[in-house]
């Protein structure tokens, strides 16, 4: 057998895995590595402060036998010689896993409040979701009264309709017609002054040029008024 046969490693060992600690998924989150690799870093970097954990608390238990044993004897002692009394130890501080390391590493989602509607003053806060490694950030809010609410509501509603009113579209005849306030006006306009038999050029919606008869005008501004009314009556 040669000296490299005697040297070479055996393939029964077990590889070792690197350490991944929590300043490794920092420095991958200033990086910006993609999330499931930050979240991969992470599952490996708890996994391994948990089996830290699991071996400082397995020698914790054994430190505490140990050092009760010696309270018990002190205590056994001074119970018969008050006047030479032994000093008692306390027991070793239990070890704890500090959770801010790793909640400092887990992904932030920001949950969207309406913050113009909210009824309760409460201060930003943080939720932590351990098992999926989020962190949910609570904005603060203001406890707004009921008639502000509905001013709100009522606000958001008029705009909310000035669009949907400027967006109208009415179809006759397969042609499709804008139904705006401007649009109804000019078809009105236009439709006036037209004969039956009469045609005009009109540009459509989709902004293709064609030519339309007065009752077309008539049917398409008459459809457009009845939808802007709809959306009018329609307090949502």
């Amino acid at each position: 057998m040669t000296q490299e046969q005697i040297e070479a490693p055996t393939n029964d060992e077990p590889a070792l895995q690197p350490v991944v600690t929590y300043q490794d998924v920092h420095t991958k989150i200033a990086l910006r590595h993609p999330q499931a690799q930050i979240n991969e870093a992470l599952t490996a970097a708890i996994a391994h402060e948990q089996t830290t954990f699991d071996d400082a608390h397995a020698n914790w238990v054994i430190e505490c036998e140990q050092v009760q044993q010696v309270i018990d004897a002190a205590n056994t002692h001074n119970e018969a010689n008050p006047e030479e009394p032994k000093p008692t130890p306390e027991l070793p501080a239990e070890p704890m896993i500090d959770l801010a390391r790793r909640r400092a590493c887990y992904q932030v989602e920001y949950v969207t409040v309406d913050l113009a509607l909210t009824t309760e003053a409460a201060p930003a806060k943080v939720v932590y979701d351990d098992e999926a490694l989020i962190a949910y950030q609570h904005p603060a809010t203001e406890a707004h009264s009921a008639e502000h609410i509905e001013q709100v509501k009522r606000e958001r509603f008029k705009a909310q309709r000035a669009i949907d009113v400027a967006a109208i579209t009415v179809e006759v005849e397969g042609l499709v017609f804008d139904g705006n306030e401007t649009a109804q006006t000019r078809m009105a306009r236009a439709a006036l002054v037209m004969d039956d038999t009469e045609s005009v050029s009109w540009v459509l919606a989709d902004n293709s040029q064609t030519r339309v008869n007065k009752a077309q005008l008539v049917a398409a501004c008459k459809a457009a008024g009845l939808e802007q009314t709809r959306l009018w009556m329609n307090e949502g």
